[in-house]
């Protein structure tokens, strides 16, 4: 890793570069735990592993992405009266599934968790019905901070929050991601409807992603409506899950 900077700093001769986050983090990895030179892909391949030293390497991860969204000041949102605190993704760093939402809502705010309010209690059922721990999966959204009168995130809050996501994707690396809603859909495929959307597979950087229906968006349905959305959103899940065993058939979601 070392070296690998050395080269990037001598391709612009000696003068001083900003190096992107996760390379910086991997460095300040190595140098915590005195990890001898190795190849990019080796190092992301040894922070997925399954024993000991692997689980002490991904947790070091998780604090410095966390540190670095703690202390981001990038858009005014950290400044609005009903933002409290930002809100960091949560769950199993190793999980080969993703779960993306829009921006904390009024509890996510208040408890610094995301999907707690009455959307994550939905969220939550779903898992269960579909024998998941919600703690074996990855739960975050695209804005960390939440807007005023939780409205949709604006492009330049997205584009402001989108380091802190972009740093969950490349260390997370999961196989496959059930976005919720239309913001995280439109991170992968801009000027993407929901309603044509949902249920159709994208494939994206190397990402299986299923888009589907916020669960604040089946909160807001009622009578036939509401049956029909229920049962689409649990199409989108049982496929989206039947897709992670098929690519990492040896993960245990309980």
């Amino acid at each position: 890793m070392e070296n690998f900077a050395n080269k990037i700093i001598s391709i612009f001769g000696g003068r001083e570069i900003d190096l992107p986050q996760n390379i910086k983090i991997l460095m300040d990895l190595k140098k915590e735990y005195g990890i001898e030179e190795i190849y990019y892909s080796e190092l992301i391949k040894r922070i997925h592993g399954k024993d000991e030293q692997s689980l002490k390497l991904r947790e070091f991860i998780k604090n410095q992405v966390r540190k670095l969204l703690y202390e981001c000041r990038e858009c005014p949102l950290h400044l609005a009266d009903c933002h409290t605190q930002k809100v960091p993704g949560e769950g199993e760093w190793n999980s080969p599934l993703m779960l993306i939402g829009e921006a904390p809502g009024f509890e996510e705010d208040r408890l610094g968790r995301p999907f707690v309010g009455r959307a994550g209690e939905l969220l939550t059922v779903i898992l269960n019905k579909l024998n998941i721990d919600r703690k074996k999966v990855y739960i975050t959204n695209v804005v960390k901070c939440r807007p005023p009168k939780n409205r949709t995130p604006l492009a330049s809050e997205v584009r402001a929050c989108s380091k802190i996501l972009e740093l969950e994707l490349e260390f997370i690396s999961p196989k496959v991601i059930i976005t919720l809603g239309s913001v995280p859909l439109n991170y992968f495929k801009p000027k993407s409807s929901i309603v044509q959307s949902r249920g159709q597979w994208i494939y994206e950087r190397g990402f299986w992603i299923m888009p589907t229906f916020h669960p604040a968006y089946i909160l807001r349905q009622g009578g036939e409506t509401l049956k029909r959305v229920k049962w689409q959103v649990w199409h989108d899940f049982t496929r989206a899950i039947a897709k992670v065993k098929e690519l990492n058939g040896d993960y245990k979601f309980n």
